[in-house]
């Protein structure tokens, strides 16, 4: 199998007021296509600062990251920020563990579920919020035709869990990184 991710020696540092944090230091691995791998630490560990890296979600003066991240072939450590945003979303996605804090409170489900789709495909609207009503279906999110045009504070944390995950899976991205994703689902 081809290598999809690859990280070497990769490092990601935060500069504070107290001195520089060594939020994630020195981590390497690799997965396969169709692999599976579970980052597996302590609270604290760096498990979501690694996530993150991956998704090259950290910029700024105060950042030092290091090391390689290279994604299908391509250093990620190296592209630029225009690159990052073409590539999350559409080949990499990511289930966020803080579901009430992902959403833009003023954009309704389908908003924010279609916005997430048009930035990556060329389509209608309406076939984006067609495919968006069927990955809410396949979550479990019941009456998805009706739930997708409330906004997130009309839905529990289960609930924001489950459109997180159909939002991270609806357009099939190559890579899925989950920063415990079953935090706050209810048990349906």
């Amino acid at each position: 199998m081809a290598t999809l991710l690859e990280l070497k020696d990769s490092r990601t540092h935060f500069c504070t007021f107290d001195g520089i944090v060594k939020a994630s230091d020195g981590v390497s691995f690799h997965i396969d296509e169709g692999e599976v791998l579970a980052l597996v630490g302590e609270s604290g560990s760096g498990k979501s600062v690694t996530a993150r890296s991956i998704m090259g979600l950290y910029s700024g003066s105060k950042i030092r990251q290091s090391g390689s991240i290279v994604f299908k072939g391509e250093d990620l450590s190296k592209a630029n920020p225009q690159r990052r945003r073409e590539l999350r979303g559409r080949d990499m996605g990511m289930i966020f563990q803080e579901p009430m804090s992902a959403f833009d409170p003023l954009s309704s489900i389908s908003e924010q579920m279609v916005e997430a789709r048009l930035t990556h495909f060329k389509e209608s609207r309406e076939e984006a919020r067609a495919l968006a009503i069927e990955s809410l279906r396949q979550v479990g999110i019941p009456e998805p035709e009706k739930r997708i045009d409330d906004y997130p504070h009309r839905l529990s944390g289960g609930m924001l869990q489950r459109v997180l995950i159909s939002i991270a899976i609806m357009n099939k991205p190559k890579l899925l990184i989950a920063d415990e994703p079953t935090t706050t689902l209810d048990v349906t």
